[in-house]
């Protein structure tokens, strides 16, 4: 737990369709952050926002 109490989420494959999801849902459901977000080595998508990447702007 955070020191706002939230508990940090890490999402696995976050660029694929699924890891979007979770990060939009995540980000919505009260007491939970998204706190990590892992992508495969060599992805394109290494080093950009997690939030950018779900359509939900920085987190």
């Amino acid at each position: 737990m955070s020191e706002t109490g939230d508990m940090g989420l890490v999402v696995v494959g976050a660029a694929g369709r699924m890891g979007q999801t979770l990060i939009r849902a995540i980000h919505t459901m009260p007491g939970a952050r998204v706190a990590g977000a892992v992508e495969r080595p060599g992805s394109p998508y290494l080093g950009k926002d997690a939030g950018e990447l779900a359509g939900i702007g920085i987190l």
